[in-house]
């Protein structure tokens, strides 16, 4: 009996959570602290002019001047040929974010555009559709990364079609869904009985009563296209010396754990920061669109 009660109290606490919309101070302090770090990153260039290939063997290694730890300088110190970590990190954030926000935006256009097909033509198009579905799905993210990089070589557009090939998924089965739920609705068939084409209802209506289960699946996923951008670039297939990467930097900070363990530690730190943040501002964006959820 006490254990039903907890249930449905807890029930009852998600209930009241869903319906307030209000979204937690942590979350908000979260997301404050991500987005002032992102425009501060997209301002770099601008701030902090620099060659990211230039070195300087005489301030190698120097520690950091944050907290009066150091004269050296530099915020966070310099690496092993003598970089300004913290600039090098304003650009690796402004790298990650970009490629991260570009690949998504494409593979949400691919999934949205494979959806619509599987949805409308059906038959022999939405057996292609799933059947690229259930591969990719049995494909792990790295393999196809990796396989991807070793065939066309590495740059910013290969991380981003990467991204496109991996994350296309998520939308274009909400995509399919919506629409093998709609098209059969009265409101449909009275667009088409008044003489809508197909692209007019599809935009007019289609896309619209499925939008928010979209913006759902792109805002849970910006989380993890940030952390594979980074592991690709971690083992060497991603963002390509001098560029800058988060995970180039944890990668380049591993052999120097020991003693400026800050390195690797603090773009490691940030790496979490954007995931966490776009988690659990998922999670309640989700609970605000998600009709069922309401519901319940």
């Amino acid at each position: 009996m006490k254990e039903k009660a907890l249930q449905l109290d807890s029930m009852k606490m998600r209930k009241v959570k869903v319906k307030s919309g209000r979204l937690p101070i942590g979350v908000w302090i979260l997301l404050i602290l991500s987005i002032s770090l992102i425009i501060y990153a997209f301002l770099a260039p601008v701030l902090y002019p620099t060659d990211l290939a230039a070195t300087n063997l005489r301030e190698r290694l120097a520690k950091p001047s944050i907290f009066g730890l150091s004269d050296s300088g530099h915020l966070l110190g310099t690496d092993n040929v003598g970089r300004d970590t913290a600039i090098r990190l304003l650009y690796a954030i402004k790298s990650s974010i970009t490629l991260a926000s570009v690949g998504l935006l494409t593979s949400m256009a691919f999934g949205i555009i494979l959806g619509i097909l599987a949805g409308i033509c059906g038959g022999w198009v939405d057996d292609v559709v799933m059947f690229m579905f259930n591969v990719r799905q049995a494909l792990p993210s790295i393999i196809i990364g990796m396989t991807v990089s070793t065939i066309f070589g590495f740059g910013t557009g290969i991380v981003i079609l990467m991204t496109t090939l991996i994350y296309w998924t998520g939308f274009a089965r909400h995509t399919r869904a919506g629409i093998m739920q709609l098209k059969k609705e009265n409101f449909i068939e009275c667009s088409r009985a008044i003489g809508a084409s197909t692209p007019r209802i599809i935009v007019e209506h289609i896309i619209k009563n499925i939008a928010s289960p979209l913006i759902i699946t792109f805002t849970n996923n910006i989380g993890a296209v940030i952390l594979f951008e980074s592991s690709l670039s971690f083992l060497g297939f991603g963002i390509q010396p001098p560029h800058a990467s988060l995970g180039t930097m944890v990668n380049n900070g591993r052999a120097l754990m020991v003693t400026q363990w800050w390195q690797s530690l603090i773009p490691t730190m940030v790496i979490v920061l954007f995931c966490v943040t776009a988690s659990l501002f998922g999670d309640w964006l989700r609970d605000r669109l998600d009709p069922k959820r309401k519901q319940k």
